[in-house]
């Protein structure tokens, strides 16, 4: 294990996977998926890189908007195949649960989340974790970057799985299981039906292709951080921009428009 990244020693990974973790006010929750997820990972002999893409206060939380951040930050690391889009507060609870990206179509691997009583809330329903090949993310122009607050950013990205002549893969609900850490829920979205609505004719204006985190963080007076965490490591750490700095054990933290942490 280095760097957040771990390659098994005595075979060759089909995939390179990145797994993504919009983030914010989650520490605890980040602790134990961390432990969890490890060890889950290596037992699949991955090759694999997890990334927290970190928001700070200021606006409301935006899942869509970090999920693109971390996939042009990941690329920037390695040169990965496979994207799981993940929440930090659910945890897979089979091993037979699969972390790679079929080539043919995108994979909803959380089908039966503890927060759904273990079935799908409704029949579209992308969210929790999912799975993409890079060539699939970027055939549907990743994430709208409109969805402030929670709800409808997983139902506006399988409106573009769709439009892009593409169906979902799902995970037998038996293999996709997972646990659910418990959290007060975030403000709802009040414009989201509204984005929803439109979403096929902002599909390619609005997206990876209109992606400008500076500039965004900028206009928006909001500060962005995108990391790469260890097993072992708790808070912040590397910048990839214009900072530098590094730490394990301190308590202290300094801000920074992006944060890479590779520590």
């Amino acid at each position: 294990m280095r760097d957040g990244q771990y390659k098994p020693k005595n075979c060759t990974a089909r995939q390179k996977v990145a797994i993504l973790i919009p983030f914010r006010d989650r520490e605890i929750h980040l602790g134990i998926f961390l432990n969890h997820m490890h060890a889950f990972l290596m037992k699949q002999h991955l090759e694999y890189g997890i990334y927290v893409v970190e928001q700070t206060k200021g606006l409301e939380f935006n899942r869509g908007f970090l999920f693109n951040v971390g996939y042009k930050e990941a690329l920037k690391d390695s040169d990965y195949d496979c994207f799981v889009l993940h929440d930090v507060d659910l945890l897979p609870e089979n091993d037979h649960n699969i972390y790679t990206c079929p080539v043919d179509q995108p994979k909803h691997l959380a089908v039966a989340s503890e927060k759904w009583q273990y079935k799908l809330p409704y029949t579209s329903y992308f969210g929790g974790v999912s799975a993409l090949t890079r060539e699939q993310y970027e055939a549907v122009n990743g994430f709208s970057n409109e969805f402030f607050g929670w709800g409808g950013e997983d139902d506006d990205f399988h409106n573009r799985v769709a439009w892009a002549k593409m169906s979902v893969y799902r995970s037998i609900s038996g293999v996709g299981r997972y646990s659910a850490l418990e959290h007060k829920p975030g403000a709802a979205n009040p414009k989201r039906n509204e984005i929803i609505s439109k979403g096929k004719e902002r599909m390619w204006k609005d997206g990876l292709n209109s992606l400008k985190y500076e500039n965004y963080v900028e206009k928006n007076s909001s500060q962005l951080k995108a990391r790469k965490l260890s097993k072992t490591q708790t808070t912040t750490a590397l910048c990839f921009t214009m900072w530098i700095f590094s730490r394990k054990t301190t308590t202290t933290s300094t801000p920074a428009l992006l944060t890479n942490q590779n520590i």
